[in-house]
């Protein structure tokens, strides 16, 4: 990973880092203790020459005392107290170097003679202070060159030896110190100056070093990124990137990659779904523009149906009215001629009531009205029925009716009353529009493949054009022939039935058949159909 690599690299120059520091400070305690020696060691030099400066002031007091030169005594203890007091911050300072020598871990071999030449230091003081606190007050000697003799040797006598040769012993001694810790110090600083300069040195190189393998290694992945981002702003959401590693950036990069899979995805669902709502705006501005089409195109048909409603509404209103007059001009009519005149304006009342409820059942499916109530039904006991009433219609028109039924027992998923309606419209119009002596034949078949029961109507009537069968189930439509065949009817029947049709969730068309007449075919869904025993 790369964060590992650079983790790695951080520790790697603060590890530097510490150690360099903890070197320089090493370093700089070795100066700072040399320094401090070697200023002990020239406090102690300069404390000998001062204590040597004295001895001989003392000295000089003293010979004048002894030649009778009477000098003031005061200075001769003076110089004792001072003596005494320089021997005693003498050892103190040794013994300070002796401490801090023993802390840094030096040799202390040269703190031993120290000790013992301040010990006899201090033991010659305490003797010329015997000999010479009696000099004030003695007569001056008769042999003025042996005094002196006396004297000098007196100064000169210690325990362990000559006194001025302990001095000078120690003066050089400490000379030499001072010079010793001079060098080591100036060696430390210079240890220090050259720790500081290779650490620094060897940071920066470390430094341009990794900035450089880094620069290198974030430059391949870096570009890659960069041209990824690239091309997702470009909107080329095909682009991959590819070639990267197990680390962070390869990780950075399979993101991006699956947010431009993501991206291409939801466009092209996007996509999809705009096609999809522009097909479907178009389909229905398709069905609006034929809708209006059909309205423009019906507008002729609603005048002249309502021209047909109106002229079949004024024929049974004319002959009621015609025969109710008849009826009150006649002075004498028994009661079997009012008998007649009532009948027969009770069969115009019944036609009457028969368009009006055409009328109505045509207008309230526009108002989805036509009702259904679905079931399982048998379709054999519908179809009996309503061969039945066209057969009666078919004898009174003098036309033969033939009725093929389905092998077995189909049960249809519709409403029985409205089947046996739809029946009775399509076996109506081919015993209407037959002519006399023709034959109509009604068949049922089973369509296990599809699931559907089958009807047809065939006749050999007056027939249709075949420009003229798009329009069959428009309201109020009749063709030419239609009138002219049969000059009453509303053009209602089909409408209803297609309708009625629908509802029941089949379907009903209309064709020519071959070598003349009309062939009208019912759809219905089948539930099951049950084999003849």
């Amino acid at each position: 990973m790369f964060s590992r690599r650079l983790r790695v690299a951080f520790l790697l120059m603060g590890s530097l880092a510490v150690a360099l520091g903890g070197m320089a400070w090493w370093v700089a305690g070795e100066a700072e203790h040399r320094i401090l020696r070697g200023r002990l060691s020239a406090d102690l030099q300069a404390g000998l020459l001062e204590l040597s400066a004295e001895k001989l002031r003392l000295q000089t007091w003293s010979l004048e005392t002894l030649m009778g030169a009477r000098p003031d005594p005061g200075v001769g203890e003076g110089l004792l107290a001072s003596m005494t007091d320089r021997i005693a911050t003498l050892r103190a300072t040794s013994d300070m170097a002796e401490r801090l020598d023993r802390t840094r871990g030096k040799d202390l071999s040269q703190h031993a003679p120290r000790q013992a030449a301040l010990a006899a230091l201090q033991a010659a003081i305490q003797s010329l202070r015997a000999e010479v606190g009696r000099l004030p007050g003695q007569p001056p000697p008769p042999d003025p060159v042996a005094a002196w003799a006396r004297l000098d040797a007196l100064f000169a006598a210690a325990d362990a030896g000559d006194l001025r040769q302990i001095l000078r012993v120690g003066i050089r001694a400490e000379a030499a110190s001072v010079a010793q810790e001079r060098q080591a110090a100036d060696a430390s600083l210079l240890r220090v100056r050259q720790v500081v300069t290779a650490g620094t040195a060897t940071l920066v190189g470390l430094a341009i070093l990794l900035a450089v393998l880094f620069t290198v290694a974030l430059r391949r992945p870096v570009e890659r990124l960069s041209a990824g981002a690239a091309a997702l702003a470009r909107g080329d959401l095909g682009h991959r990137i590819d070639g990267m590693g197990r680390d962070e950036f390869g990780e950075l990069a399979a993101c991006m990659n699956q947010m431009a899979s993501d991206l291409a995805r939801s466009q092209a669902a996007e996509r999809a779904l705009r096609e999809g709502l522009e097909h479907e705006v178009a389909a229905r501005t398709r069905d609006l523009r034929r809708a209006l089409d059909e309205v423009a195109q019906a507008e002729p048909q609603r005048r002249q149906l309502l021209a047909d409603i109106g002229h079949e509404l004024r024929t049974p209103a004319t002959v009621i009215r015609g025969e109710a007059e008849v009826a009150l001009r006649a002075r004498a009519m028994d009661a079997e001629g009012y008998r007649d005149v009532l009948a027969r304006i009770r069969a115009t009342a019944l036609d009457l009531g028969v368009l009006i409820e055409d009328v109505l059942v045509l207008a309230s499916a526009e108002a989805a009205a036509l009702a259904v109530d679905l079931a399982e039904v048998p379709a054999a006991a519908q179809m009996l029925a309503a061969v039945q009433a066209g057969r009666v219609m078919a004898g009174e028109r003098g036309v033969v009716m033939h009725h093929s039924p389905a092998a077995g027992t189909a049960i249809l998923m519709a409403d029985a009353g409205r089947l046996r309606q739809v029946v009775g419209i399509l076996v109506d119009n081919a015993v209407r529009y037959s002519h006399p002596g023709g034959e109509v034949v009604v068949s049922e078949t089973i369509d296990a493949v599809r699931g559907e029961w089958l009807l047809e109507v065939l006749d050999r009537g007056i027939g249709i054009a075949p420009e003229e069968v798009p329009r069959l189930f428009a309201r109020g439509y009749r063709s030419a022939a239609a009138r002219d065949h049969r000059a009453d009817g509303t053009g209602l029947g089909l409408a209803i039935a297609r309708a009625l049709t629908e509802r029941m969730r089949g379907d009903v068309i209309l064709s020519v058949r071959d070598g003349g007449g009309t062939v009208a075919r019912l759809r219905l869904p089948l539930v099951r159909h049950e084999a003849a025993a």
